[in-house]
């Protein structure tokens, strides 16, 4: 039961960084200081690695905003694969590691997607990148709680099925005029 919950942590923590590649990172480290992390590697426990996650990550967050959608995209696999493997390491050993960056990957380009919509349709790029900062907060707090992880992979899997089949809806009409 334990290893479903570090894998259920681990995977929701990806998507999470799937949203701000390094910010989730933080909430991890406060729920393994506070003992929530059932599976996580001893490395995350220690307070000054909670305040470097938090700066390092506040800083990633917001320099998503100028940032180009491949590094985007590559920073969010990386903070995946790492939140991934620190949160289901004690349990899965290596594991993690694929599992997170793969998720973080997919999810990050979703959602690099939709928020590149949200700018283009009018948003501001600042607004639109606090608005998602806040939101992969919350989206890691959530993953902390026993297998509510599984379903936030299964809500990206359908933000991807939604937002390929609104594409194709949208360009329908292109295609006559080949």
């Amino acid at each position: 039961m334990d290893v479903a919950v570090a894998i259920s942590q681990g995977v929701g923590l990806a998507v999470a960084c799937g949203l701000a590649g390094l910010l989730p990172l933080g909430v991890l480290a406060i729920a393994a200081l506070i003992g929530w992390t059932s599976g996580a590697l001893g490395i995350i426990e220690g307070t000054p690695l909670l305040a470097a996650t938090w700066l390092v990550g506040a800083l990633e967050a917001t320099a998503r905003a100028v940032l180009p959608r491949p590094v985007r995209i590559a920073l969010s696999a990386a903070g995946g694969g790492a939140a991934c493997e620190i949160a289901a390491g004690g349990a899965l050993p290596w594991v993690g590691l694929v599992i997170g960056t793969v998720v973080g990957a997919s999810t990050a380009w979703t959602s690099t997607r939709m928020i590149d919509r949200a700018i283009s349709g009018g948003g501001t790029r600042w607004g639109v990148t606090a608005l998602v900062g806040a939101a992969a907060i919350v989206v890691a707090a959530l993953s902390i709680i026993p297998f509510v992880g599984f379903a936030l992979v299964l809500v990206v899997l359908w933000a991807t099925t939604r937002s390929r089949k609104n594409d194709h809806e949208r360009y329908a009409g292109l295609r006559v005029l080949r």
